[in-house]
């Protein structure tokens, strides 16, 4: 939003530095040229939906060791289980393709899950698609505007996201791809054998494992194939073994370095007032200061020290004057020990030189409007260089 206030021509300018229309005022000494005005300003400041950590396997129900680790006892545990997490230990990935709710809508999911939890595939909901990458505990997401329409929380703006890598809503997915479909996550699963049953799938006669996260059918005939995953966010999901990872981990890494500034929604920002500073009758540029912070928790991702670190935050400033922007300008600050920063950066544009030498040259009234938009960034470059590496050696332990 806009709120642009005016003055006569001729009346003293708002000092540099303090915001439009407030402060002290000082009486300028350039007698023959007529004052520019500084207008109103306004900030549209994200706010999203709050990331929670999903459930992890080490989580499943069970009694308690001396660590206090909930695990059943093994003679529970019938012999093919053994047999079945071996299988799934030595799997390099999984495919998986299915239905699930994301956000109360239906969605369809196609996902290739490496035996650590690293994961790349698509996401379709309301018939937009978009491309999905998962590493070191979280996932990202990629699609186009409608696609995050309603998935950022009720002031976010979808351009906001469009195009680019952003961190998935907990409400998006409904599920922890590391903990619900990892191989190496269902081989523990499977080796605690929390309860189960048996059925059929596709004329299957199948071992229906249950745990806390869902259902896993694996065929009762070796070598024990599973063949279908049911369970949280209301994911039925048909599952394929995939002999060689090495495509898989090939496209994985070509997103993870990608995914420098990636966005995340999950972070809200409280804000001061957008602040003017060496602007009047400055032809060189016009620079904008805004000081924010946020009181959303930083949600850490298990084993990675690259995404366990606070976000950044990211300003983007236009300022505009008779209807149409002069120049755009951008500044990106960590948040401090206290969750604040300080945002500034200069507007520098020839729409802006231009505009400015008209209104010195020009009697009358003339005024200039700022607007801003913060979004919250979930990785840096340094960051994606860290998870880059972790893909690596997942690449290379085979």
């Amino acid at each position: 939003m806009s709120s642009p206030q005016s003055l006569p021509s001729g009346q003293p300018s708002p000092p540099a530095g303090g915001p439009a229309g407030g402060g002290p005022r000082r009486r300028l000494r350039i007698p023959s040229l007529p004052r520019p005005l500084v207008a109103g300003l306004a900030v549209a400041a994200l706010v999203g939906t709050v990331i929670t950590a999903g459930l992890r396997a080490d989580d499943a129900p069970g009694d308690r060791t001396a660590s206090g680790v909930q695990s059943p006892s093994r003679s529970a545990a019938p012999p093919w289980t053994a047999e079945v997490a071996a299988r799934l230990k030595e799997l390099p990935a999984l495919r998986y393709s299915g239905a699930f709710t994301s956000g109360g809508r239906p969605a369809w999911a196609t996902l290739s899950v490496t035996r650590s939890g690293s994961a790349i595939g698509t996401i379709t909901r309301d018939g937009r698609r978009a491309l999905l990458v998962s590493v070191g505990g979280a996932t990202y997401l990629k699609g186009p505007a409608a696609f995050w329409t309603n998935s950022a929380g009720p002031t976010a703006l979808p351009e906001d996201f469009a195009g680019r890598w952003a961190k998935a809503p907990v409400t998006t997915l409904g599920f922890d791809i590391r903990s619900f479909l990892a191989p190496s996550s269902i081989a523990e699963l499977v080796r605690r054998f929390p309860g189960g049953g048996s059925g059929e799938v596709d004329g299957r006669p199948v071992y229906r494992i249950q745990t806390a996260l869902g259902t896993y059918s694996v065929t009762v005939a070796q070598p024990h194939e599973l063949l279908r995953v049911e369970g949280v966010a209301g994911a039925r999901f048909d599952v394929t073994a995939v002999p060689d990872a090495a495509p898989v981990l090939t496209e994985l890494r070509r997103r993870v370095a990608a995914l420098g500034g990636a966005r995340d929604p999950g972070v809200r920002f409280e804000h001061g007032g957008l602040k003017f500073v060496n602007c009047n009758e400055n032809v060189s540029g016009c620079t904008v200061r805004l000081e924010v912070s946020t009181r959303s928790p930083v949600v850490a991702n298990d084993g990675s020290s690259a995404t366990a670190a606070a976000p950044r935050v990211r300003m983007t400033a236009t300022i505009s004057a008779d209807g149409r922007a002069l120049g755009s300008c951008t500044d990106v600050q960590p948040l401090n020990a206290s969750r604040k920063a300080t945002l500034s950066c200069t507007v520098t544009s020839r729409g802006w030189r231009e505009w400015m030498r008209r209104a010195r040259d020009v009697p009358g009234r003339h005024e200039y409007t700022a607007q801003a938009r913060v979004v919250a960034e979930a990785l840096s470059a340094r960051q994606v260089a860290e998870l880059l590496a972790a893909v690596d050696q997942e690449r290379r332990a085979g």
